[in-house]
Formats: structure tokens, sequence, C-alpha cells
């Protein structure tokens, strides 16, 4: 009669990219004051995101104002 072997326990720890890119991530964001003051260096600051959503909302403006003057443009109607 076969015996089974016991279940191994697997350590749960992070994996590791193997080029280190995480760790050259938290590096550049650490030289360029990415960080948020007085915070262990996790996450965004908030004025970064509020920006970046700002940037989002100024290009979807200018998408849908181009797509309207070549609409009118090409058509000769204002839609």
């Amino acid at each position: 009669m076969a015996t089974r072997a016991p279940l191994r326990e697997r350590e749960h720890s992070r994996a590791e990219h193997p080029h280190g890119l995480l760790e050259h991530v938290e590096e550049w964001a650490e030289e360029t004051g990415l960080d948020p003051a007085g915070e262990p260096g996790e996450g965004v600051p908030w004025h970064a995101a509020f920006l970046i959503f700002l940037a989002l909302l100024l290009l979807i403006a200018l998408e849908i104002t181009l797509a309207f003057g070549i609409a009118k443009a090409v058509t000769g109607h204002a839609y």
C-alpha cells in the first residue's frame, strides 16, 4: 500500500521580478521626490494624481473638440 507524502507548507513571500524592476522604480521615486512627505515610500502624492487626472480631462476635451472640428470641416455642418 502506497503512502502519501505530507503536503509541504509553502512560504508565501513576495515574488520578486528577476530583473529587479520594482526596486529600480522605487529608487527612482525616492530620487525624484515622488514619495509622499513623511510616509515610508508608499502610494502616490495626491497632487501628482490630481495633475494626471486633470491632464487626462484636458486630453479628452481636446480630442472631442478636434473630432467635431474635423467633422464640421468635412461635412460643412456643425454637429
